[in-house]
Parts: structure tokens; C-alpha cells; sequence
């Protein structure tokens, strides 16, 4: 079995046919350090909410544990385990 938590293939999030990110393929390890950095309008945030159950990709599949997921709110991601802390 992987050692990814998370894991995104070929991911992509629009928003009126305006992709957020396109084609993301992405991996968290059990046990290590994540940073995610980019310019402003990177996609970081949306990124991010797709993983905490706030935005459904749009292609791409998104795994957890293992598992393919598609959460359908953040308190079914965070059932699973997975929250976003705000940062305001």
C-alpha cells in the first residue's frame, strides 16, 4: 500500500469553463511536512478546498487513503478525516 494520504491524478477545477488549476497531479506522504506555495490566482486555495470537500473537480480523480473519494461537503471530508483551517 502507498504511503500518500492524499492524492490527486490529472485534476482539474474550472469555474465557468475557466480552469482554477488544470492537470494537477499531487501527493501528501503519511508523516511528512507539506508546503503549498505559488503566485496569487495559482489555484492554491481552490486546491486546497477540493481536498477539504468544498469544491467537486470539475476531471481528475481525487484519492484518499488509497480510496477514491468525491466529497460532497466539508463535513463529509472532515468524517474522513480532512479540515481546513481559515486563515482569517
Amino acid at each position: 500500500m502507498s504511503d500518500n494520504i492524499i492524492e490527486l491524478k490529472d485534476a482539474t477545477k474550472a469555474f465557468s469553463r475557466i480552469p482554477a488549476f488544470k492537470n494537477v497531479n499531487f501527493d501528501l506522504r503519511k508523516g511528512e511536512i507539506h508546503a503549498l506555495l505559488g503566485e496569487n490566482g495559482a489555484g492554491k486555495s481552490t486546491l486546497t478546498k477540493v481536498m477539504a470537500g468544498v469544491f467537486k473537480l470539475t476531471e481528475g480523480k481525487l484519492f484518499f487513503d488509497g480510496k477514491e473519494v468525491s466529497f460532497a461537503t466539508p463535513a463529509e471530508a472532515l468524517r474522513a478525516g480532512i479540515a481546513m483551517v481559515f486563515q482569517e
